[in-house]
């Protein structure tokens, strides 16, 4: 068993985690600034406040075996916004853990950072996990620096750092293009713990996807760290359900993404 520090516990992909990670038998410290809409049960201990708060993440990391980092801006916003969320507070989040001397981080990436990478429909397996960055938006730059920041501390400090480019992330798919770069819950939990039982040093860089028939991801760089999914976006949904689900641009691996305007915020 293992104590898990979640930052940004109360988003939506930290809610879906967990009960999950719970069930597997790990203790949690969930970190936000907002009180999660789930109350922290028996083995969780919340503790307010932000990746910018120094005091709060040393009082977060006590414990800590590995830290679950996915605290940031999820989408396109104004330049300055992603560089303090998710840069500076990724530097922040990664100084504290190894001034805390916990080693082991797995760091909310994203599909945004290969986001203008062509999608090769009739290719599946051809996009390794590692592939160099290829960002679609702004907020794909700083989910590509955060990989480099994963580099620098693993490399300086021997830390086992998983860079973890996250799809379309839900309870089941929600777009056509979903189909092929969905990341359910499940699996995400699956790296999550492949993360906990990493023991070396290094950086990874994987793709944070389920096993969904037909995608163009190669899953061999998390499988090599023993991040084996098991889920299928199309095994989700009866034939009725996929064929209503709605369309989106697929011709790059960022979709509908590729075409926001720079540093406009979607929210």
């Amino acid at each position: 068993m293992a104590t898990l520090l979640i930052t940004g516990a109360a988003g939506r992909i930290g809610a879906a985690l967990r009960p999950r990670l719970l069930a597997a038998g790990h203790d949690l410290v969930l970190l936000d600034e907002r009180t999660p809409d789930d109350p922290p049960t028996g083995g969780e201990r919340f503790v307010p406040g932000s990746v910018h708060d120094a005091d709060a993440l040393d009082d977060a990391l006590i414990g800590v075996d590995t830290v679950v980092h996915l605290a940031g801006i999820p989408t396109e916003a104004a330049w300055d916004d992603l560089v303090a969320a998710n840069l500076t507070g990724t530097k922040n989040v990664l100084e504290r853990a190894t001034a805390a001397g916990v080693l082991r981080v797995v760091q909310a990436s994203s599909i945004h950072a290969v986001g203008r990478v062509p999608e090769p429909l009739d290719e599946p397996g051809s996009v390794p996990g590692d592939r160099l960055p290829r960002p679609d938006t702004y907020y794909g730059v700083t989910k590509a620096g955060m990989e480099l920041l994963g580099s620098l501390f693993a490399d300086r400090f021997g830390m086992s750092i998983v860079s973890a480019r996250i799809g379309a992330f839900g309870e089941q798919p929600s777009s056509g293009r979903a189909l092929l770069m969905w990341s359910s819950p499940d699996d995400l939990v699956r790296l999550v713990l492949a993360t906990v039982a990493l023991r070396d040093p290094g950086h990874h860089v994987v793709w944070a996807l389920s096993r969904n028939t037909g995608s163009p991801a190669d899953l061999t760089a998390g499988e090599r760290i023993g991040f084996v999914p098991v889920d299928d976006a199309s095994g989700v949904l009866d034939p009725d359900a996929r064929a209503a689900l709605p369309a989106e641009d697929l011709r790059y691996l960022g979709g509908d993404m590729v075409e926001l305007p720079l540093g406009r915020s979607t929210s």
